[in-house]
């Protein structure tokens, strides 16, 4: 069996932006705006290279994912590498629902840190 090599750079108009994964380790322990941030950072990453733009360019409040250009395929991509990334499940009909990337950002940042049993992750044992 083979595993996916999921490419962390990505080429626009402008030259080749390389993406910085985040540390899951550090999600867990800083607080929610700081989490909050780092998550914004990914995510605008993983939009833009879905959309072919820079990161600082996408719009995580002003337009829903859909008129972002977030459809069914770019969502199943996007789910995937946010899935395996961060190591946390995301739905994938709420993704492609949400009224902005922030929704879904503010979404990923409540599953990390010491309330993310609050929003439906596994306690630690």
């Amino acid at each position: 069996m083979t595993t996916l090599q999921m490419s962390n750079t990505y080429e626009t108009d402008t030259g080749v932006v390389r993406m910085t994964p985040p540390d899951i380790a550090v999600l867990a322990v800083v607080g929610l705006g700081e989490r909050t941030s780092i998550l914004e950072r990914y995510v605008r990453e993983e939009l833009g290279r879905i959309l072919g733009i820079e990161p600082h360019l996408v719009d995580t409040t002003g337009r829903p994912m859909g008129c972002l250009g977030i459809g069914s395929i770019s969502g199943i991509e996007l789910q995937y590498r946010m899935e395996s990334t961060l190591g946390v499940d995301v739905n994938l009909q709420r993704l492609l629902l949400a009224n902005s990337a922030q929704e879904l950002i503010d979404c990923l940042a409540g599953q990390f840190g010491p309330e993310a049993h609050l929003h439906g992750a596994p306690v630690p044992a």
